[in-house]
């Protein structure tokens, strides 16, 4: 290929020089794309968030007000659906690790009692999947954690 070059005139290699600049673009571009399509895949949508969260507040304010008796029932229920929800969708299996951690504390005893656990780890995973720098600042706390744990 090299030995092509040096046989062309100048006005010949200016124009090959400009034909391989513009199939690099042209690849960038393309690259570019499939990926932002990507991130775009990942993000949760607002409706499957308005409706999780609409899901969440009915479930913590059962638990705050019956006192963990019919609430706990009602908020395990509400948990399988959202798990349903979350779990099953492209966008919620990315969220879904920072999501789980509101049901799991819910079913401690006395950490029960406290509400909106499960709809503070709802917002941080729906924020966090829309924002660049929470996303930053989310690799980086699960990269610490699992330095930690080894």
């Amino acid at each position: 290929m090299y030995w092509c070059r040096l046989h062309l005139t100048t006005e010949q290699q200016y124009q090959y020089a400009l034909e391989e600049d513009r199939a690099r673009q042209r690849l960038w571009a393309e690259e570019d794309l499939a990926r932002q399509q990507e991130e775009a895949q990942a993000r949760m949508g607002w409706g499957m968030f308005l409706v999780a969260l609409i899901l969440s507040l009915i479930a913590d304010i059962v638990e705050f007000f019956t006192v963990g008796t019919i609430g706990w029932f009602v908020g395990f229920i509400v948990d399988l659906i959202l798990l349903a929800m979350l779990g099953f969708s492209k966008a919620g299996k990315k969220q879904f690790k920072k999501w789980i951690w509101g049901p799991l504390i819910e079913t401690i005893p006395i950490l029960s009692t406290i509400p909106l656990f499960r709809v503070g780890f709802l917002i941080w995973a729906f924020a966090s999947s829309r924002s660049k720098k929470l996303q930053a600042v989310s690799e980086l706390a699960s990269a610490g954690l699992s330095k930690k744990v080894v």
